[in-house]
Parts: structure tokens; C-alpha cells; sequence
């Protein structure tokens, strides 16, 4: 069996939900899973979970990260692409490259 190539997340990449996707407010904790794996989210994360609409990509979400707490976003790119790409290793998001407009 082959193995399967790592996930490659990056400022062009827009998250989508699956369909088997479970998001759970717990205590004021955001939970979201799929199938095997959960994951409790911190504040800023749930926030980044919040942006998850199919369309927008890392650097759209980034951006609107930098704008509300006044950050450089740069920064937020890599906080939002290591987020994505954990997700998407354990199947609690699809990700998949938008397709730039020439």
C-alpha cells in the first residue's frame, strides 16, 4: 500500500467542512472531529474555524485576523497554515488550492 502524500497547505488553500464533521460548544470550548479524531480549540482557532466557508483562503482569513486583533499577518499565515494542515491530516477538514483568476 502506497503511502499517502502529506498535506501541503498554503496562502492560495481554502478549508471546506465534510459532511461528517461534528462541532460541539462545551463549556465555552469549541470541540470540532470527524470520524476518529477531536480536537478542542483554542480561542484564536475557533475563531480561524469560524472563517471556514469553502471560498476563502488562508491569506483571506489571515487578513481578516490581522484587521480584528491588529497583528501582522504574515504571522497569522503561518498560525492559520499549521492549523489547516493538522486538521487536514486527521480528515476534519478538506483543503484543496483556489484557482487564481488571470
Amino acid at each position: 500500500m502506497a503511502a499517502e502524500p502529506p498535506v501541503r497547505v498554503g496562502p492560495a488553500t481554502v478549508a471546506a467542512l465534510p459532511l461528517n464533521v461534528k462541532i460541539r460548544n462545551h463549556r465555552g470550548k469549541t470541540i470540532v472531529g470527524g470520524y476518529q479524531h477531536f480536537f478542542e480549540l483554542t480561542e484564536s482557532a475557533a475563531y480561524i474555524w469560524r472563517q471556514i466557508d469553502g471560498n476563502r483562503t488562508v491569506t483571506d482569513i489571515a487578513r481578516l485576523i490581522a484587521e480584528e486583533y491588529d497583528i501582522d499577518q504574515e504571522t497569522v499565515i503561518e498560525d492559520v497554515v499549521e492549523l489547516f494542515t493538522e486538521l487536514a491530516e486527521h480528515d476534519v477538514i478538506k483543503i484543496s488550492e483556489k484557482e487564481s483568476s488571470l
